[in-house]
């Protein structure tokens, strides 16, 4: 496994908004991740992968089959079936598609599951009996990481900390926290949030389609705010 900084991933960020969106690198703008997802020429499915939310999203880095079930509607009498994915699918869990009270997650993920194939390719790929990468809420928390973690924890962090630096570039962000606090002279060192702040980091929340915990981390992440 290659063990990433979060610099080099601050940059591997900038590098594919530059690449595909660079007005994202001028203003603060929602990122269409599907669009995204095409132009690296992945495909993407939205299905019923796991009864309820136990499951939110899958990679898949070979062509393998996985169950999945016709209906949201569970229970004792329903039996999934199997179904072929191939090489190159994200598969988003359709409950996240079907109550839009998840709309916001459902970004999170979908960028969660891209950024897995942006930087874990090889890594998957190397690990023949490990070629389909499904992701459950867990993984979808946290963005530091330790050489004490497991392997495991340390991939999956990393993914969370691209995808907040895809779906919120640093410099835009910090800009823009900022400038709508009517803050002329940026602070060098992190602040505490205060609540005055709060409608700010709502907006912005919105603004990038996102729910308001994502925003917040990555402030934290970007030491612009105390933890």
């Amino acid at each position: 496994m290659t063990y990433y900084s979060q610099g080099y991933l601050e940059k591997l960020a900038d590098e594919i908004n530059k690449k595909y969106y660079p007005e994202r690198l001028e203003k603060v703008k929602a990122l269409d991740i599907y669009d995204l997802m095409e132009k690296l020429g992945l495909e993407v499915e939205w299905k019923y992968i796991s009864p309820g939310m136990q499951l939110l999203g899958m990679m898949f880095f070979e062509d393998r089959c996985w169950y999945v079930w016709d209906d949201e509607d569970y229970n004792v009498s329903s039996e999934p079936h199997l179904e072929l994915f191939k090489e190159r699918t994200v598969v988003i869990n359709k409950n996240l598609v079907d109550n839009k009270k998840y709309k916001e997650k459902e970004l999170f993920v979908a960028t969660h599951e891209c950024s897995h194939w942006i930087k874990d390719q090889d890594y998957f790929k190397s690990h023949t009996t490990n070629v389909v990468h499904a992701c459950g809420e867990e993984r979808l928390k946290g963005t530091y990481w330790n050489s004490y973690m497991s392997e495991e924890a340390i991939l999956e962090r990393q993914t969370n900390y691209l995808a907040a630096a895809i779906l919120m570039p640093r410099d835009i962000i910090k800009k823009e926290f900022f400038k709508r606090l009517r803050v002329k002279n940026i602070p060098d060192v992190a602040i505490r949030c205060e609540n005055y702040m709060k409608p700010v980091i709502k907006q912005l929340s919105k603004d990038f389609g996102l729910n308001y915990g994502p925003v917040l981390y990555r402030l934290q992440d970007l030491k612009i705010l105390k933890k």
